[in-house]
């Protein structure tokens, strides 16, 4: 008797749940003074009243799949961190009038020579690893080294500077 009792006590539970929900109202009050309060019974006496009614939760629903665990996803993100851990490079610019510069990013296609009148000059680049670049940049013994990619104090602060990460 009492396990039937208890079958029935689960079925009539989940009859429950699984039955559609519906709205709800709400009383929306403001008093003479214009302050507004939102409560489950009506309004007093001296009170304009409006009843709002609220929707129901949407039912349940599985997550969506997005492809955590499957091979071919798994093999991106490996590519993906495989390019990450990859060297970072940098670059060498050479100026057709001799000069030799090094940059994190790309090399400017040309720049302007030094004084009046001065005419501009084509570069081109080449990659190179950032440990070579910076190990070049920190002597300042070669032509165009003025021109070298510098870092601001602030962002070697805040541990951007591309010469300091490990």
């Amino acid at each position: 008797m009492k396990m039937r009792m208890l079958v029935m006590w689960l079925v009539l539970s989940a009859m429950a749940a699984a039955w559609p929900a519906h709205a709800q109202s709400v009383y929306r009050c403001r008093d003479a003074k214009g302050a507004l309060a939102f409560q489950d019974k009506p309004c007093g006496a001296g009170q304009a009243q409006k009843e709002v009614a609220i929707e129901p939760a949407p039912a349940y629903a599985a997550s969506p799949d997005y492809g955590v665990g499957k091979p071919e996803r798994a093999s991106r993100v490996s590519a993906r961190a495989s390019a990450r851990n990859a060297e970072p490079m940098s670059f060498e610019c050479r100026a057709a009038n001799g000069e030799v510069f090094y940059r994190h990013g790309r090399c400017p296609a040309t720049i302007r020579g030094k004084g009046r009148g001065a005419t501009s000059t084509a570069v081109t680049s080449s990659a190179i690893p950032r440990a070579e670049a910076c190990a070049r940049m920190a002597h300042t013994s070669h032509t165009g080294s003025e021109r070298d990619e510098t870092v601001s104090t602030y962002e070697r602060n805040l541990g951007r500077d591309p010469c300091r990460r490990s």
